[in-house]
């Protein structure tokens, strides 16, 4: 069967987020941005590191403050850029996770409604696209918390490696991307994965919230069924008057 652009869309993000861990190339040490995003503030951190001369205990302590600091900085982030306008991955990840949502759960109507809501350009999609959002920021958020536990996980195994074998500039390139997972586009690919995880299992076998799924797909399903009727009526009455 032939992919659709928002499975394929899907996938190759998924594997810009899940490449490994350490780089040589070097990174800097100030907190000058290193593009669009979010960018952990190192302002006020106590933990300090002899670039020219590091031990392991400079890096381990420089890492573990890091990834304590940079979660409580994310959240916040997140929380500022709910109201930000969608982007052209936001798109292709959105009807993604209602093509998901309607394999689950068998809501095909609703779930086509929501794409073409969603695919126009008119200010009533600009209004419909954050609606979806704010719906699904709790969900999105978790999504950005899972996948930067994952990856935390990573960095913090290479706390036993001497500090000749996870140099600094190694350290310095995962915690940029550490950094580059913590937008509403990590949130929407780890749901999708959720979701497609969930679809597999049997019924019942998985309960909501459970520490191993954390995320309920019937909330999911209902956020996007509300938003998507309230939407559609929404239009209906601007079409009518």
């Amino acid at each position: 069967m032939k992919k659709t652009f928002p499975t394929v869309f899907l996938l190759s993000l998924t594997m810009w987020f899940t490449t490994g861990c350490g780089s040589e190339e070097p990174q800097p040490n100030d907190n000058k941005s290193y593009g669009q995003g979010f960018r952990t503030d190192r302002s006020y951190f106590i933990a300090t590191v002899d670039e020219s001369s590091p031990t392991k205990e400079m890096r381990n302590a420089y890492l573990e403050e890091y990834l304590q600091k940079s979660d409580i900085q994310c959240s916040q982030y997140l929380d500022r850029s709910i109201n930000s306008p969608s982007s052209q991955s936001n798109t292709g990840l959105y009807m993604a996770l209602f093509d998901t949502v309607s394999q689950l759960s068998g809501v095909k109507p609703i779930t086509d409604t929501a794409k073409e809501l969603y695919r126009r350009n008119e200010t009533s999609s600009n209004e419909t696209k954050l609606a979806y959002k704010r719906a699904l920021s709790p969900e999105i958020k978790r999504g950005v918390e899972i996948a930067r536990e994952r990856y935390a996980r990573k960095l913090l195994s290479n706390r036993y490696r001497l500090i000749e074998s996870y140099t600094m500039p190694k350290l310095h390139k995962d915690l940029e991307k550490y950094d580059r997972l913590c937008n509403y586009d990590t949130g929407l690919v780890e749901i999708n994965m959720i979701l497609k995880k969930a679809g597999k299992e049997k019924k019942g076998k998985i309960a909501p919230f459970s520490p191993k799924l954390r995320i309920d797909p019937e909330t999911i399903r209902e956020k996007v069924e509300a938003v998507t009727i309230e939407s559609e009526a929404k239009e209906s009455e601007t079409g009518s008057n």
